[in-house]
């Protein structure tokens, strides 16, 4: 399980879209589930919370549910039993663009969890969704034997997954591998440094990421925006 944490823009989304053959690949080859994702047709084993994957239907989330249940061939029992505890009854008769965004986060979390995917990709699963409910969703990820990717720009929520790997997204380009455990003994620096575990290109220089010393912390920050300001 992993977590890919970069600023908005940066190509975190992008590159789920990539995986999931939402968007094109330009150069290389992108595998899924040891498949190449421009020949993978009718894949049931890889959710998606990604709202390009749901908001092509106009039904309510009710019938989603029903026809997303018949696609994966699962029973809609688990995720009824999760609207329920989410408190989300009250979207059932309604179509997702009718819904709060936090509202409609919520419900394509639910979905990709679903129907026992052996791979999870999640675009930004906390995005506008309460404390309480982003402690439930924390605790079904910590329970799903799937492997996850899961982007978002909040470095506070790395305390929430110690055990997950953790990448860094700087302007298209994957950084890492580190531990998220880590987060708080991470710096960010400016130009190149001998002690570097990390170092990288940017439209500001070279940027090095070290352990234990350097110019900015990335403890206490909430996002790489703030960080990468701090440094150029």
């Amino acid at each position: 399980k992993v977590v890919i944490v970069g600023a908005n823009g940066s190509g975190k989304s992008t590159l789920l879209k990539v995986a999931l053959g939402l968007a094109p690949v330009s150069e290389g080859s992108v595998r899924v589930l040891g498949r190449d994702v421009r020949t993978v047709r009718g894949e049931t084993g890889v959710g998606t919370n990604l709202e390009e994957v749901y908001r092509l239907m106009t039904i309510s989330v009710d019938g989603l549910i029903s026809i997303w249940s018949r696609l994966k061939g699962g029973s809609e029992e688990e995720i009824r039993h999760w609207i329920d505890d989410f408190h989300l009854q009250g979207v059932l008769d309604r179509p997702l663009f009718r819904l709060s965004t936090g509202q409609a986060k919520l419900v394509g979390n639910l979905l990709a969890l679903a129907f026992r995917p052996r791979l999870l990709l999640l675009d930004e699963p906390f995005d506008n969704v309460d404390f309480g409910r982003r402690r439930q969703y924390v605790a079904l990820l910590a329970q799903s034997p799937a492997a996850v990717a899961m982007n978002t720009h909040e470095l506070e929520l790395l305390h929430s997954f110690p055990e997950w790997g953790l990448y860094f997204m700087f302007e298209g380009q994957l950084i890492g591998r580190f531990r998220a455990a880590d987060i708080d003994r991470l710096y960010l620096s400016r130009g190149r440094r001998a002690d570097a575990v990390a170092s990288f290109r940017t439209s500001i220089g070279e940027v090095a990421v070290t352990l234990d010393l350097g110019d900015t912390p990335m403890k206490g920050a909430s996002n790489l925006s703030y960080l990468l300001d701090r440094i150029s």
